[in-house]
């Protein structure tokens, strides 16, 4: 019988290889105000790192990647599908089709390893927490960033659903793309409804990372919600995105 982290990771798979290098267009959110929060956090990262490597783990198209260019000397991009990967126009990106709980990369290499937007495809987080400890530098940075927190969701569960109903974005996938169900969609964002961030800052303490900075914020959701909130961090249950800094 197939393992329900089976099913997750084999839906996770069949999404991306079949979405591919359309992903980004049917997002829609990675705007030039992202891109500067995103550039913002690099600043940060380069500043207390040597600023040699980075990788982009559960890199989809290499949104991540492609802002990380200026900030960091080696950058590496793994993901679990071979099309999206394949897809990426970068020809100095080391590009690795890997699952992101095996990271094919020896121990103490990386200054920086990134999840955005990746920590809710993840069916557990011990193995994918662990591996980046082993793979990060001592004084090496894990940022995580754009899962949304499952306590927010708890807390606005009616609004947020009524939301889900208007939006009905997974049918922007489902109507372009014959292969894809309902079903893969539904494993492949296996924490749709929030991340655990108890069980995270438990995990990450578990595997030995210090200094573990979580901060809950609303930009890049929007042009409104930029405009309103602003990159502003707010006490847990006021805003639905975390972000995560640790050190090795």
């Amino acid at each position: 019988m197939i393992s329900l982290e089976q099913k997750v990771k084999t839906a996770n798979k069949d999404f991306y290889n079949t979405v591919g290098s359309f992903y980004e267009a049917i997002d829609g959110r990675r705007s030039p105000q992202l891109i500067h929060y995103l550039e913002d956090q690099f600043k940060i990262i380069s500043k207390k790192t040597e600023g040699n490597s980075i990788l982009d783990l559960g890199c989809g198209s290499g949104f991540v990647s492609k802002v990380a260019k200026e900030f960091f000397k080696q950058r590496y991009a793994i993901d679990i599908s071979h099309k999206i990967i394949k897809d990426m126009q970068d020809s100095i990106l080391y590009k690795i089709v890997a699952d992101t709980d095996a990271i094919p990369i020896g121990d103490n290499k990386l200054n920086c390893i990134v999840t955005f937007a990746v920590l809710h495809h993840c069916y557990a987080y011990e193995k994918i927490l662990s591996e980046i400890y082993r793979v990060l530098t001592c004084g090496g940075i894990f940022y995580s960033d754009h899962d949304m927190d499952s306590f927010f969701f708890k807390r606005f569960k009616p609004l947020l659903k009524l939301y889900r109903m208007i939006n009905n974005s997974h049918n922007n996938y489902l109507s372009k793309f014959n292969h894809l169900t309902k079903e893969i969609y539904c494993y492949s964002e296996f924490h749709q409804n929030g991340i655990p961030i108890e069980i995270i800052e438990s995990t990450l303490k578990r595997v030995g990372f210090k200094n573990i900075n979580i901060e809950y914020h609303w930009f890049g959701l929007s042009p409104l919600t930029n405009k309103i909130f602003g990159k502003r961090s707010f006490k847990r249950g006021n805003a639905p995105l975390v972000k995560i800094f640790a050190v090795k």
